[in-house]
């Protein structure tokens, strides 16, 4: 009892120190609101140019390489919500899914993923993977397969050759956010290349040396 009383304080204390360190410095702050922009940018372009891609997590994962997992989570999460208040509301049943892909960037940055091109792939994946987990019982339960998004068409495509809707959605969805994700992953690093070192936040200049 004694250690399972232990080991909760201890998964609880590192839990609360990384949430702390992500948010201590004013540098943070000053991220999410660029962070945020950058997802909305990504969503525009692909809604404008009607592409089956979102684009829409660019300053997540961005947030991920250069502050930590629970910044990024908070940018992701806050993205979908002011989008879904402003204009989109199929966004808001997706919350989940940008925080996840926060956290699991975040943590993937810090431990050596995001290090140089060759590595970014693993985190593509892993966040397309991430995305498909969060997003068809959502796709399937909430909107029954169809959301409206480019990758309906692709869904679409699916129903009309005999698979059932969940299959389709579940193909579809796989199929774009690896796609979606890989992509991102790439963008949001040389993004974070771009930017000179000494500018970049401690985890960035860590993350990227």
């Amino acid at each position: 009892m004694a250690d399972n009383t232990s080991k909760q304080s201890g998964i609880f204390g590192s839990v609360k120190t990384h949430v702390s360190s992500d948010f201590s410095s004013t540098t943070t702050w000053v991220l999410i609101p660029v962070g945020i922009g950058l997802n909305a940018t990504g969503d525009f372009i692909a809604n404008t140019l009607k592409l089956p891609l979102f684009l829409d997590n660019i300053g997540t994962v961005l947030l991920a390489i250069l502050v930590g997992p629970w910044a990024a989570a908070l940018t992701g999460g806050l993205s979908n919500i002011i989008s879904g208040m402003i204009g989109n509301p199929v966004q808001m049943a997706f919350v989940l899914t940008p925080v996840a892909m926060g956290l699991v960037g975040g943590y993937l940055a810090r431990r050596g993923w995001f290090s140089n091109a060759k590595k970014v792939i693993v985190p593509g994946i892993l966040l397309g993977l991430t995305s498909v987990i969060f997003s068809v019982p959502v796709v399937v339960m909430v909107f029954g397969g169809v959301t409206g998004a480019g990758m309906s068409v692709i869904t679409s495509l699916f129903v009309a050759s005999g698979l059932n809707i969940v299959v389709s959605a579940l193909i579809s969805q796989l199929i774009v956010d690896l796609i979606d994700k890989t992509i991102m992953a790439y963008a949001a690093y040389f993004i974070a290349q771009s930017v000179p070192k000494r500018y970049l936040p401690e985890q960035g200049q860590k993350v990227l040396s």
